[in-house]
């Protein structure tokens, strides 16, 4: 009876998940595509920089639809240009587009 009721206790605190506002929604996507970026090359920043100036999505059920405004510094050179992907809503998985 005591494990059940500790149980019954417990729920809500794991039921309840903070709806997370504008800004950090933004804030966690542009962390979660940096990294995704950086895997790329191994995470060797001497090769590539990364910055992302900008980031605009659609929330659907199951993930987020992007585009990153990037600024791509390489030794010789720097480009700016949009990058599209989808990310999960829990940020764990970047699936990048063509």
């Amino acid at each position: 009876m005591k494990k059940i009721l500790f149980f019954l206790l417990l729920l809500p605190a794991f039921a309840c998940h903070k709806k997370l506002t504008r800004p950090e929604v933004e804030e966690y996507l542009k962390k979660t595509f940096i990294v995704s970026l950086y895997e790329l090359v191994n995470n060797d920043s001497t090769k590539v920089r990364y910055h992302i100036e900008g980031v605009a999505f659609y929330e659907e059920a199951d993930y987020y639809d992007c585009q990153f405004k990037v600024k791509m510094l390489l030794q010789n050179h720097d480009t700016t240009g949009i990058m599209k992907a989808t990310v999960t809503k829990d940020f764990l998985k970047v699936v990048r587009k063509p």
